[in-house]
């Protein structure tokens, strides 16, 4: 008995140290150093947990922030559980010193009332182009320049988003006061994960890098769901004035000798989808593809040189993928529609 009390000691030292573990707050006691950011919040522990409890309202908000220790300069990995009150997207930023650093974020869906892992390595964050952002003198992430590490619900921000009349996608523009909590966050040395090449999303990971910015209820599906692979579940009503958009990031992917946009699709009804991708300055374009309902599996494939817009699309400078249903524009039925998304990749 006592020797294999000792082997079960050893095997859990080495696991320690081959995991690296540079910082971990488990909240037990206090707010480990976080603090807030912003007018209308404030954090505290909560049953083992930081909460951070904030007021969505216009022209104000508030994030959860960590000051930036040496540790953060050796971060292979950041990990953390979250949950949120409501159905939301989060960001997580990464803030470089300034002047001359930049902002950085990794955006994802927080389901209501369900607590989610969440790992992130450098490559999951892009930098912020907002008006008001800063631009990054050198143009990449430099960890030994992170000087803060945040993460907000980013409904707060869709409050000061204009309607776009010629596109009226559905904004979220909810008030009220909503919790959300981490735990367990921490940041982890070592190398990061590997990507495979091209790989945009195979749907594996605990959390949706998706998120809408209202009128879309997303979620993760097994592989039980119509595809028989992982894939993101997104359901929403077919509306004629109004469309719900689902948004993933692509700065940071290495698409640049991809040929062509590929995903697996499924859809509760026949559709009509809109696929928007947007470069790094600003410029849109898009192709419109009809998957025939019925759950049937619908093989995308989509040339990067049939997408419409102004010039041609360079798939190296893309910053976003957006997916929007239409099928109800011009007087078409209005009806609830669920659709399935799955392996999503660029291909030659």
């Amino acid at each position: 008995m006592r020797y294999l009390y000792l082997l079960l000691t050893s095997c859990c030292a080495l696991f320690a140290q081959g995991s690296d573990v540079l910082i971990h707050h488990t909240f037990d006691q206090d707010t480990e150093g976080w603090t807030t950011l912003g007018n209308v919040g404030s954090v505290r522990v909560d049953n083992g947990a930081l909460a951070l409890t904030y007021e969505v309202k216009a022209k104000h908000f508030c994030l959860a922030v960590l000051p930036a220790t040496p540790e953060v300069a050796r971060m292979g990995r950041l990990r953390f559980r979250v949950k949120t009150d409501y159905d939301t997207p989060l960001a997580v930023l990464l803030s470089e010193k300034k002047p001359g650093g930049g902002n950085y974020t990794a955006p994802l869906w927080s389901p209501a009332n369900t607590w989610q892992l969440v790992e992130l390595s450098a490559a999951d964050f892009s930098a912020s182009d907002g008006r008001n952002d800063p631009v990054d003198a050198d143009g990449k992430l430099d960890l030994d320049q992170v000087e803060g590490i945040g993460i907000a619900d980013v409904a707060q921000f869709f409050l000061g988003q204009p309607d776009n009349p010629d596109f009226p996608v559905i904004i979220a523009r909810g008030s009220g006061t909503h919790t959300l909590w981490i735990d367990d966050f921490e940041i982890l040395g070592g190398a990061a994960p590997t990507r495979s090449a091209m790989q945009i999303d195979r749907f594996d990971r605990g959390f949706l890098p998706w998120i809408t910015m209202g009128g879309v209820q997303l979620k993760r599906a097994d592989a039980g769901n119509p595809l028989g692979i992982p894939a993101m579940q997104a359901s929403y009503q077919q509306m004629d004035a109004r469309y719900g958009l689902m948004l993933r990031r692509l700065s940071g992917i290495d698409i640049a000798k991809a040929e062509r946009l590929a995903f697996e699709l499924a859809s509760e009804h026949e559709a009509t989808l809109i696929v928007s991708l947007e470069t790094k300055k600003g410029e849109r374009y898009n192709l419109t593809i009809y998957p025939p309902g019925k759950r049937e599996i619908f093989h995308v494939s989509l040339k990067f040189s049939d997408f419409e817009g102004k010039g041609t699309l360079d798939p190296a400078q893309l910053k976003s993928l957006a997916i929007t249903d239409i099928s109800a524009a011009g007087g078409g039925t209005e009806q609830a529609n669920t659709i399935w998304i799955g392996n999503v990749e660029g291909r030659k």
